[in-house]
């Protein structure tokens, strides 16, 4: 089973993201629901952990970071990436986790590519400060509107390639 923190500043959609991986991809992938806090994909089981601020995190990884295969980071695209990311990214540095996959969610908020495409760069260019490099997979796309529309193909599709971002990225 991957193990996967979930982070991300307050109000940017972590429960969002974290629900609809759990309710849609079943239906996806033609597998059971399974317990709280964990989904499956083509290549197996995931546990993710929802933190809710960047101290949460820091004690998730005081007792474990070694049995994390990555971070989920969520980022809103209508604020981009607040101090809060820059806390979490650093905490992940810092205890060694090297993994980092990035949903850039509510576009549904947003009208403008180009702001859409600005806040990635900034992501990257985040990532990279930081010390992770620009090999991250950042998927784009809206959580909330793919619950909404959880029944059709085009619904499920951000959060498809969401899980096999993480699979193709996650240890």
């Amino acid at each position: 089973m991957v193990q996967a923190a979930v982070v991300g500043s307050q109000g940017h959609g972590k429960s969002t993201v974290t629900q609809a991986l759990r309710e849609l991809l079943p239906q996806e992938y033609r597998q059971p629901q399974l317990p709280p806090g964990q989904f499956a994909t083509a290549r197996g089981p995931y546990q993710l952990y929802d933190c809710v601020d960047p101290d949460d995190f820091r004690s998730r990884l005081a007792v474990g970071a070694d049995q994390l295969g990555g971070v989920l980071l969520v980022v809103s695209a209508d604020e981009g990436p607040m101090p809060e990311t820059r806390e979490y990214l650093a905490a992940a540095r810092e205890a060694g986790v090297s993994q980092i996959a990035v949903f850039l969610g509510k576009l549904d908020l947003v009208d403008d590519r180009d702001i859409e495409l600005i806040i990635e760069l900034e992501i990257h260019e985040l990532l990279d400060e930081l010390g992770f490099g620009d090999q991250s997979p950042v998927v784009h796309g809206s959580a909330l509107q793919a619950l909404r529309n959880g029944n059709s193909r085009k619904g499920r599709h951000d959060v498809v390639r969401l899980a096999q971002a993480l699979d193709g990225h996650f240890r």
